[in-house]
């Protein structure tokens, strides 16, 4: 492989790595995470995009994490059962964002927002839905209120128990 491809698949892994880990550690306090039990990551996806319609925010883009992370892998070298499937949905609200650049232009780093649909190879069982925190502020508080309605109304889709993640 190029050292030049070699070199650009590091640095997209490295970038995907950093902007997903704060939705996959439980140890971070700027992390939620829910697990939602006995559900298929497509009917979570489903309903989670469905949640963020109902909110009036246009459809959100889809990022096949789980695959990236699996495709590269023996170019990386890491496991690539890091996931048994992981999707990351970014969308933005036009009053959150409002809100947030009103407060501080710098702020642009928390858009958009994005959720995390994931499960685990050793726990097939249970579906993930995970984001992070943004910043203490009112337009920060506006995004949380935002991103946690969107969970609890996708995981309210299901009847089976809905519970903060522990890891």
């Amino acid at each position: 492989m190029p050292q030049r491809l070699r070199k650009a698949l590091l640095a997209i892994g490295m970038t995907c790595a950093l902007f997903a880990a704060p939705c996959t550690r439980a140890a971070d306090a700027d992390a939620v995470t829910l697990a939602i039990e006995n559900a298929a990551v497509d009917d979570v996806s489903i309903a989670l995009t469905d949640a963020i319609a109902e909110e009036g925010i246009t459809a959100p883009s889809e990022s096949h994490f789980g695959d990236m992370l699996a495709r590269t892998a023996p170019e990386l070298g890491h496991r690539a059962d890091l996931y048994a499937e992981a999707r990351i949905y970014t969308f933005c609200s036009a009053v959150v964002a409002a809100k947030l650049a009103t407060e501080s232009a710098h702020n642009i780093a928390h858009c958009p927002l994005s959720i995390a649909v994931y499960s685990l190879p050793a726990d097939k069982g249970s579906v993930y839905l995970g984001y992070r925190r943004s910043v203490d502020s009112a337009g920060g508080r506006a995004a949380d209120a935002l991103l946690a309605r969107i969970a609890a109304r996708t995981a309210a889709q299901f009847q089976h128990a809905v519970s903060p993640a522990t890891r």
